[in-house]
């Protein structure tokens, strides 16, 4: 550690800059070795420029990790095992008091007071702090996003390896598993602030009164602060709120990282009594697929191997941790194993896990069935009278019933730059938000064929979130976009310059909406193609197996942009996403060639491949890489087999397997479900192929 360093951790008062850190956050920490560097990196990438760690009482090597992490500039890292006089004997108390004396805490514009085992999942923008400070008002004072509660996910076995993309599954967000579930962490100016807390910092006395202005608001931006003024560090049913952030709370991470967190305790207690059974039944959510923080992912992986290759200590004091690690748990282990078998067993047995999983799945779905239905439900679709099966919007969340998100977001949010244009059968939808990305996105025949004014444009809150500009092309017919007036349009931007405007274009659609993302790709010459599904053309000449859609091909194929193979050669790339089983679909896919072209293979999806994707929790992942242009077939496929547990994925491949006649394969893979711990899906396949199990 330099002199400079080393003054500061003996007199925690240190120098900033004049205008000093932006975003500060402040943690404690005790035997996290293992995790520490994935924490600061993730938390590094989203935007903190300043990050502060006290940590107490270390066995194993996380002392000398963040002293190396400390030398490399990464962090500020203070041994908080001593109790000078006058500070609480409680740990973690005792850092945030030594904390909020530091210049660069007490001048910075936003604090935020995390553990190692949290992580600040921003869904606003790109998922950057600037994104969410643009959410925000201007006299926001505090932000307090409500906990997601991860479980294991059935996983025992400590790794190596990010937490952020090996625990997937967690609590629901609109139905609370119990009241400690619904924690905050509060971001906050320190200003009204005389001292920090572990969930929200504590106000001076008058900013406790009503006639004091104080903003609070919840993790969806609403304004909160009469119900935390005072006092509060959990959310309620009246003040949750996950649309712009929440934290992911990683409180189990595996069964083996359990047992280590028993053994070392917490970082202000040291009773492991207070991390047992009961704690790890009431934490161990793994009610539903949970992925969005997963779009960090690739990111973080490079900036972790930038980090270990530029400071090589701090890789050796990571790899130091993990062996440390290793050799405990192994101890631990065996241990419990002799001492306690049923506890081992509790803890271990994949079969019991599978249990817990599918209890906690069935407990949801029970609770969601027994909601009263919302006032404004969706409108119904018409039947899909051409066996098409599309799938449906690529974002979850339905728009408002008296009207479009898009016209909201245009006249009362931040970027209200942008432009709706109609025509007889299709309108295009223009929202401004970055000069650096243009998304195009294409209807599809389920888009088509909803018949309410709140419909906005495919994949619209998807590409909102991410902060990308956008224009949606809505069709109002099931024409395949043959529509010269559609033409003229998209070739008068082109010639304006639009297109051009942008450092990046990318067009994406499924299906009929594939076709158009690679149709029109001519217009934007470098532009990227995400097509899910897509018809190459349904010009009966060039296409004469193809029966399925019986409205497009009455339309006029003569005119220009009939054949998307031929439009796509000056894209940079194409990723077109099809189930090679699936002929028609395959045939499709067959046209397309060149190197640019990449096949993404969706098995046993059939023509859903976009539904499959989505349901695996894989979708919004998958679209934002390619929209980037860094997804790449390895990281596809690692994404897809998360799905491959899904009911539909199981079906699929049962049934293809009995066609050749093997229902021995047949058996084999419904023992192998049983051992997951899903023994009623496997008996509900064996009783459809009319097996005996």
């Amino acid at each position: 550690m330099n002199k400079a360093r080393k003054s500061m951790a003996e007199n925690p008062t240190p120098e900033s800059t004049p205008q000093g850190p932006r975003h500060v956050l402040v943690a404690t920490m005790k035997n996290e070795g293992p995790f520490i560097l994935e924490w600061v990196a993730y938390h590094r990438l989203i935007g903190f420029d300043e990050i502060i760690i006290f940590a107490n009482d270390c066995t194993d090597g996380s002392d000398r990790l963040l002293a190396a992490l400390d030398a490399a500039g990464l962090i500020r890292y203070f041994d908080n095992t001593p109790t000078p006089e006058g500070l609480p004997a409680d740990p973690q108390n005792r850092a945030y008091r030594r904390a909020f004396e530091m210049e660069a805490v007490r001048n910075a514009e936003w604090i935020m007071v995390l553990d190692a085992d949290e992580f600040f999942n921003i869904h606003a923008g790109r998922g950057h702090l600037d994104d969410l400070f643009a959410a925000l008002p201007d006299d926001a004072d505090a932000f307090g996003p409500t906990w997601r509660i991860f479980g294991n996910g059935g996983i025992t076995r400590f790794e190596d390896a990010p937490v952020i993309t090996r625990f997937t599954r967690a609590a629901p967000r609109e139905l609370p598993v119990s009241f400690n579930h619904y924690g905050l962490k509060t971001m906050f100016r320190p200003g009204p602030v005389h001292r920090l807390g572990i969930h929200r910092p504590h106000f001076k006395g008058h900013y406790k009164r009503p006639d004091t202005p104080l903003k609070w608001l919840n993790g969806s931006g609403e304004d909160v602060t009469e119900h935390f003024r005072v006092r509060g560090w959990s959310a309620s049913a009246a003040t949750v709120g996950y649309d712009l952030a929440e934290v992911n709370h990683y409180m189990i991470k595996s069964s083996e990282v359990f047992l280590m967190k028993r053994w070392r305790g917490t970082a202000n207690s040291s009773d492991p009594d207070r991390i047992n059974f009961d704690y790890f039944d009431q934490f161990n959510s793994n009610h539903e697929a949970e992925s969005s923080i997963t779009r960090w992912a690739g990111p973080l992986s490079q900036r972790i191997a930038e980090i270990r290759a530029t400071h090589p200590e701090v890789a050796a004091r990571h790899d130091a941790c993990v062996t440390f690690f290793n050799d405990r748990i192994a101890t631990l282990r065996t241990t419990l194993e002799k001492a306690d078998p049923e506890a081992a067993a509790r803890l271990f047995d994949t079969a019991r896990q599978g249990d817990t999983i599918a209890a906690q799945e069935n407990w949801l779905a029970g609770k969601r069935a027994a909601r009263p239905p919302q006032p404004e439900p969706k409108p119904a679709q018409t039947p899909d009278t051409e066996g098409t099966g599309e799938d449906t919007d690529i974002t979850e969340s339905a728009a408002p019933a008296e009207q479009p998100q898009w016209l909201a977001d245009l006249r009362q949010s931040p970027f209200r730059r942008g432009f709706y244009h109609s025509d007889e059968k299709f309108a295009a939808v223009f929202a401004r938000r970055s000069d650096a990305q243009l998304v195009i996105s294409f209807d599809n025949l389920s888009s088509v064929r909803d018949p309410s004014l709140a419909r906005g444009p495919w994949g619209y809150e998807f590409i909102r979130k991410l902060g990308h500009s956008h224009l949606g092309i809505m069709s109002f017919e099931a024409n395949w976009f043959r529509d010269p007036a559609l033409f003229a349009y998209l070739e008068k931007l082109r010639d304006d310059g639009f297109f051009a405007g942008f450092g990046r274009v990318a067009l994406m659609g499924t299906s009929m909406g594939a076709y158009a993302a690679a149709a029109f790709a001519a217009l934007a010459p470098g532009a990227t193609v995400i097509a899910l599904s897509p018809q190459s053309t349904l010009d009966s000449r060039l296409v004469p197996w193809e029966r399925r859609f019986r409205s497009g091909q009455k339309q006029d194929w003569t005119g220009p942009y009939a054949d998307a193979p031929q439009q796509v050669t000056t894209a940079e790339r194409v990723y077109l996403f099809h189930d090679p089983r699936f002929a028609p679909d395959r045939r499709h896919a067959q046209r397309f060639s060149g190197p640019n072209i990449s096949f993404m293979h969706t098995r046993h999806s059939g023509h859903k491949s976009a539904l499959f994707l989505r349901r695996a929790g894989i979708l919004s992942r998958v679209v934002e890489q390619a929209i980037a242009g860094t997804l790449t077939p390895a990281a596809f496929y690692t994404l897809y087999r998360e799905g491959r547990s899904l009911p539909w994925y199981l079906n699929s491949l049962t049934e293809k397997v009995m066609e050749h006649g093997r229902p021995d394969l047949v058996m084999r893979a419904l023992r192998h479900i049983e051992t997951q711990g899903r023994a009623p899906m496997a008996a509900s396949i064996a009783r459809r192929l009319d097996l005996a199990v």
